[in-house]
């Protein structure tokens, strides 16, 4: 009877080790599985991470290339056509010519200089804004409103909360932003009236933007391809930003946008 008793005591001892053992390789294999799965998951997030930076890059350049190509353009289109005239009229000088048809062709050579220059100061505005350069990021912005509410063309309402500072690639990079909206507010949205609200503080700087135009009927699509947002997307990915579009119940594009003010310094 007491044999009967050890060996069934042995045997449960046997059991509850095995059953330990069994726990023990459960859990070793569900620790290297889920290790396993975990990294899997950071690799694919490293990818998407490296594929996203690269489409921003990608943007990035793209939107370089189209600007040099249409200041080139510009240049040649109406610089170059102009500056061509105004030689065909000072060889004209040149010859012998009356003193009346003499002052009629000096002056018509001086209006083509004179658009001439109006010509390279819209190129050089275009490359480097005056308004911005000295006064700032939001009286350039207020000078974008201003221009398109006397063209009448669209009806743009801009306020600003936002009393920082910013990084002068970051003010550069928000203004080619705002002139990006406007553009496709203008082209593409067939929008009357916009909405620009600018806030945030020394850290961070975050504005709203709201049309009534068509909307969007994809906003995956518009995120990814549509009206000229990579090259938004690009720009505030650069100072460390982001882009959502916002719910709206009514007709137009909602957008909330935001970025740092500065570059990362070391100790940050």
């Amino acid at each position: 009877m007491e044999e009967v008793n050890s060996i069934t005591v042995f045997d449960w001892v046997l059991i509850g080790m095995s059953m330990m053992f069994i726990l023990a390789l459960a859990v070793i294999v569900f620790f290297l599985t889920y290790q396993k799965r975990l990294l899997k998951q950071q690799k694919e997030h490293q990818q998407k991470e490296a594929d996203y930076q690269q489409q921003l890059l990608r943007a990035n350049l793209q939107s370089q290339e189209k600007e040099r190509n249409r200041i080139g353009k510009d240049l040649h289109d109406e610089v170059g056509a102009l500056l061509s005239t105004s030689k065909l009229y000072f060889r004209h000088l040149e010859q012998e010519v009356d003193p009346k048809k003499f002052f009629e062709l000096k002056e018509k050579a001086l209006t083509i200089l004179d658009q001439t220059m109006t010509s390279v100061r819209r190129v050089s505005h275009d490359l480097k804004p005056v308004v911005l350069e000295r006064l700032g990021l939001v009286e350039a912005i207020s000078n974008i409103a201003d221009q398109l509410n006397e063209s009448q063309a669209i009806q743009v309402e801009f306020s600003s909360k936002w009393q920082g500072t910013l990084d002068k690639e970051f003010e550069l990079n928000w203004f080619r932003i705002v002139q990006e909206l406007m553009n496709n507010a203008l082209r593409h949205s067939e929008a009357t009236q916009v909405r620009l609200a600018l806030n945030g503080d020394e850290a961070r700087i975050t504005m709203s933007y709201q049309d009534n135009g068509v909307g969007l009927s994809n906003p995956t699509l518009m995120m990814d391809k549509g009206l000229g947002m990579q090259n938004i997307t690009s720009r505030l990915g650069l100072m460390r930003g982001e882009l959502s579009v916002e719910e709206n119940k009514e007709q137009g594009l909602s957008l909330k946008l935001y970025s740092a003010t500065r570059e990362i310094e070391k100790g940050d």
